[in-house]
């Protein structure tokens, strides 16, 4: 099975995907442009043997990137990604005369499919009941039409913009309240009820408040997990290690623990199926629900963060006023990649007086806040994360690791 988001590279990618696989007798369904989420839950409907998404990071339009699923619709595991890869540099390719070829069958149902099973996950009755007004931005990716059509049929008031799929649509890697502005300007002036924004393939979002304040991305995940723990309290939750420290206080509400694993999806879901976690997920705003599919989806987020608004009768702001209050910091500092281990190394002394945590990088923990270095594992640069109750500490936290990152390039 394969898929594609909006971007302008993805019909060329498309082709020489295409090529491969058929030149190596393998039959393909194309699902054509849908959100990732959607492409792995029609891997699971048609018990094909795995999936890719023709996609790519978040990071411009000029970055690409093929995104392997299992026959269960999940990221491949660390070990499958290294077998994948020996694959390729070995070129062990098993290719096969014209007349053994694969074939190519088009899968318009995969947005159909994939809505029949939302629909049996989510408390529809309480949605509809609720009648919500939503600000939705789409960011001209792959959620576009598709969302706003799913929730209007719930009954749901849909204002949406950015909602035409173009292949120039860009999402900010870091979404600042400036990148959720159009959003926020209109939510409170129209009485909405809450606003959401996707990324180009759907698998995370932001959420923006009743009072028209964009949360940011590590919100997405503290709100659900508060939802998710209250119908399953003392289950545990995975999230990664720059995730923001807000997750472990809600945890402790519903007696929940949280484990912490490396960043990345796959990471995410090994955990959560090595502990049977009731929920995973990341300060990116990805979330994944193993009872729907162990991938992240910012469609179901969506979909359950109204039914949490619903079943409640409260807002979001009401919500978000109940947590404890962290200032979370995110930064970057240009480093060579050859650089990346000498870095964390010098790093690591510097605070050896501190505990310290290197399961991803260096993660160093100060007081009541944290600083988290770690190398990208797509760009040459060191991401600096840093949190704190106190706004001032987290700054001075945030400039004390980029500091302390560029001495250690000297």
């Amino acid at each position: 099975m394969i898929g594609r988001d909006t971007r302008r590279t993805g019909e060329r990618l498309r082709s020489s995907v295409l090529s491969g696989l058929l030149s190596t007798g393998i039959h393909v369904y194309d699902a054509g442009i849908v959100p990732t989420p959607v492409l792995q839950h029609a891997v699971t409907r048609l018990e094909a043997n795995g999936g890719i998404s023709i996609s790519g990071p978040n990071l411009g339009a000029e970055w690409k990137a093929l995104r392997f699923f299992g026959s269960d619709g999940a990221p491949l595991n660390s070990y499958q990604d290294e077998e994948l890869l020996d694959i390729f540099y070995n070129g062990s390719f098993s290719s096969k005369p014209w007349d053994e070829l694969g074939t190519l069958t088009s899968y318009p149902d995969a947005l159909h499919n994939y809505t029949k099973v939302l629909k049996t996950f989510l408390d529809l009755d309480a949605i509809r009941a609720r009648q919500f007004k939503i600000v939705l931005d789409c960011c001209r990716g792959t959620a576009s039409h598709y969302v706003a059509e799913f929730f209007t049929e719930l009954g749901c008031e849909i204002v949406a913009i950015n909602n035409e799929p173009s292949p120039d649509a860009v999402y900010a890697p870091l979404p600042e309240t400036r990148h959720t502005q159009a959003v926020c300007q209109i939510v409170k002036p129209l009485q909405a009820d809450v606003g959401f924004y996707f990324n180009l393939d759907a698998t995370s979002l932001v959420v923006i408040s009743d009072e028209g304040r964009s949360l940011g991305e590590e919100y997405t995940f503290a709100l659900l997990t508060d939802y998710i723990l209250s119908e399953h309290p003392g289950k545990p939750v995975v999230a990664n290690m720059s995730t923001s420290h807000l997750i472990d206080d809600l945890a402790g509400r519903y007696g929940s623990v949280v484990s912490r694993c490396r960043i990345g999806q796959k990471y995410i879901i090994e955990r959560m199926r090595s502990l049977g976690a009731i929920f995973g997920g990341e300060g990116s705003g990805g979330a994944a629900f193993p009872d729907f599919l162990y991938g992240f989806d910012g469609i179901v987020s969506m979909g359950v963060i109204l039914q949490m608004l619903a079943q409640r009768q409260t807002s979001i702001s009401e919500i978000v006023r109940s947590f404890p209050h962290y200032t979370i910091k995110k930064a970057f500092v240009r480093c060579p990649v050859h650089l990346f281990h000498p870095v964390l190394h010098r790093v690591s002394e510097t605070f050896s007086g501190n505990r310290v945590d290197v399961t991803d990088g260096v993660k160093i923990f100060v007081d009541a806040g944290w600083l988290h270095i770690r190398p990208s594992r797509n760009e040459p640069i060191m991401r600096v994360i840093a949190e704190s109750p106190d706004a001032e500490e987290a700054e001075n936290l945030l400039q004390q690791g980029k500091t302390e990152v560029r001495k250690a390039m000297l």
